[in-house]
């Protein structure tokens, strides 16, 4: 049995051929699939063997990622499973537990790419309290000394040696569920921690139940950073139970924000009886935001779909068609809420905004929402206070009529249209 995961193994590594983008998902899962069948077929028979793999595997990460397009992850997702498989098969082989810190440093420690980070935060699936807390001693002697010959050479710069010891700590600190070890690390370096390193204290501290400790660190103002310090310290006034001082303070970052997820924060935090009059506020908001698209999305979440698609209509021309993250799935609620005139002038954005920039790659969409658009025209022909769909037409066709690729497009979206009736 490890004979054949060791003969497909061999295999990735002697291949030269490169992965693209669009095949690095299913590679990934491919290798992914791999290390599941050594875990569930090979470890409870021979952890000795399943630990010789694992350790192949990540050995071979430079050959792995350096012959794909790891853009999305995948391969980084699957070393970091290979790591997690590696601590679970050394903590089930035969062998004096002291060889494993040595032996799990000289591995982790040997990391050119970035790939085995999970080593160090999931060492406890390995070692124990004691031995972790060792680790972290010897990590900081480290740091002190590259801190120490820094200074003896006056050298104001921090050397990068610096992170390259202060990471593995922070790591440890997450395996121990011990944010101190992190704290200590950083003020070894930077005593008076900026922003982000108190944001990252006070996560840190949050993920571990200690909500009393994360607030510590979100005192005065932390200037562009404010908005980020507000909403931590809310969620540790929520963990406190103190949802007054947190309602407060969501209240603040829904106005400034007025985005869905901060209004939900906001009444979360709310009593019953006053949750009404904080989505008549959010309402009151939405009819105000100089964002149609915003004050959609908000209006439509709190059920006032006819004041959604008005601000939609009456806003259509300061729509951005360039959000195609969020604007899609707009058109597409629209659409299931029979707002179809908000609907249109949403699609209209949308491909007015890609034919504009000339976005060949995006035409397909394009011809996705032509198609709707004459859909939705076909079913309610009258779109008043909206130009009529004819006239859309006719504007699009004369001012993009050179962009044969678009037009491509749109015939070959109408001939599958005709073959699905």
């Amino acid at each position: 049995m490890a004979a054949s995961f060791r003969k497909r193994l061999n295999a990735w590594r002697r291949s030269t051929a490169f992965v693209p983008y669009a095949e690095a998902g299913a590679f990934g899962r491919e290798l992914e699939l791999w290390l599941a069948q050594i875990e569930r077929e090979l470890l409870p028979k021979d952890p000795a063997a399943a630990l010789e793999l694992a350790e192949a595997f990540i050995q071979s990460d430079g050959l792995f990622l350096e012959r794909t397009d790891d853009s999305n992850g995948a391969i980084g997702a699957a070393l970091g499973a290979g790591c997690v498989l590696w601590l679970k098969a050394a903590a089930r082989c035969e062998a004096p537990p002291d060889q494993w810190p040595d032996r799990l440093l000289r591995l982790a420690r040997d990391d050119g790419y970035g790939a085995r980070e999970d080593l160090l935060l999931h060492a406890n699936l390995l070692l124990d309290e004691a031995a972790m807390r060792q680790l972290v001693a010897r990590f900081e002697v480290e740091l002190r000394g590259v801190l120490a010959a820094a200074r003896d050479r006056q050298d104001s710069r921090l050397p990068v040696e610096v992170f390259t010891v202060s990471e593995p700590l922070t790591l440890l600190s997450r395996a121990l569920r011990d944010p101190d070890v992190q704290v200590r690390a950083v003020q070894m370096y930077s005593p008076e921690p900026n922003p982000l390193q108190k944001a990252e204290f006070a996560r840190a501290y949050l993920d571990c139940g200690r909500a009393e400790v994360a607030l510590d660190w979100l005192q005065g103002s932390w200037g562009p950073h404010e908005g980020e310090r507000q909403s931590l310290l809310a969620q540790s006034l929520e963990r406190l139970g103190r949802l007054g001082e947190a309602a407060s303070i969501r209240r603040q970052i829904f106005k400034r924000s007025l985005s869905v997820t901060d209004l939900h924060h906001w009444l979360e935090d709310l009593a019953v009886p006053e949750q009404p009059a904080a989505v008549a506020q959010a309402r009151k908001l939405a009819l105000e935001h100089p964002d149609p698209a915003d004050a959609a999305l908000l209006l439509l979440d709190i059920r006032e779909d006819a004041a959604a698609e008005a601000a939609l209509v009456s806003g259509v021309q300061r729509l951005d068609g360039g959000a195609y993250y969020t604007l899609p799935e707009l058109a597409r609620t629209l659409e299931e809420r029979s707002l179809m005139k908000g609907a249109t002038a949403v699609y209209r954005a949308l491909l007015t905004d890609l034919l504009a920039r000339a976005h060949a790659k995006a035409y397909p969409y394009g011809a996705q929402y032509w198609m709707r658009l004459a859909a939705i025209a076909a079913a309610q022909p009258d779109l008043w206070p909206l130009e009529p769909h004819a006239t859309f037409v006719e504007t699009v066709r004369a001012a993009h009529a050179r962009k044969a690729r678009f037009w491509q497009c749109v015939k070959e979206a109408e001939m599958r249209g005709a073959g699905d009736e």
